[in-house]
């Protein structure tokens, strides 16, 4: 039995046609824009990957500028109502953050920032009753170690 000549031919999936297009449109990674939080997170995905084909460290991982990242507008103060200076130091792979910020004033913080400083507190540690009847201490809660309360901005 003879195939049909006149059979129309299937088309590419979209998915495949993306793939396809976006990896002829891929830039060098020397020619990389660094304008926005997503150019340094391409740059450092394809850094990651390329050092890792190369076994060595050729392409640094660069942290994206504080200016860049979305800020949010917070009043900070400590719960045990020191008026010290809180010193806050966060160096990964978003951002380097190295300030010292007064309690009771208000603050425009990247929002890494704030999220760390909301993690930050002392455990409580109790005991938990485990399902096979034995008992063990694990931590229960954690008392916040700052207030944090967003501000509204008025223009």
């Amino acid at each position: 039995m003879a195939k049909h000549t006149n059979v129309a031919q299937k088309e590419e999936p979209i998915m495949d046609t993306a793939l396809r297009e976006a990896h002829e449109n891929k830039v060098d990674i020397e020619n990389m824009p660094l304008e926005t939080i997503r150019d340094y997170r391409l740059y450092n995905e394809e850094a990651r990957k390329l050092n890792k084909k190369l076994k060595m460290v050729r392409y640094p991982i660069k942290q994206c500028p504080v200016e860049l990242h979305p800020k949010q507008r917070v009043k900070i103060d400590t719960t045990n109502g020191s008026r010290h200076p809180i010193p806050v130091f966060l160096s990964n792979h978003l951002i380097h953050f190295d300030e010292k910020l007064t309690p009771g004033k208000v603050y425009d913080l990247p929002e890494c920032i704030v999220d760390y400083l909301t993690k930050k507190g002392n455990p409580i540690w109790g005991w938990v009753n485990l399902p096979d009847g034995s008992k063990e201490t694990r931590q229960i809660d954690k008392t916040p170690r700052f207030t944090i309360v967003s501000v509204r901005q008025d223009d």
